[in-house]
């Protein structure tokens, strides 16, 4: 779900509307999927400008969530 981070000015690519106030939020461009010998394409036809949550895309959300 995008939520508007107000901080940040942009929408990021959350699980929960009440991530931005959790602290394992961790807001970051998106890097896009990494393709051997190609370098970071592109995550399902979406452009590279858009935000997502680091942590989520990293680790996953923490269980159970603070």
């Amino acid at each position: 779900m995008l939520v508007k981070d107000k901080e940040l000015k942009k929408k990021v690519d959350v699980s929960e509307k009440d991530c931005l106030s959790r602290p394992c939020y961790w807001p970051r461009s998106d890097p896009g999927i990494f393709v051997q010998g190609r370098g970071y394409r592109s995550r399902g036809g979406k452009p590279l400008k858009h935000y997502i949550c680091g942590n989520r895309a990293i680790h996953g959300c923490p269980i159970p969530k603070p």
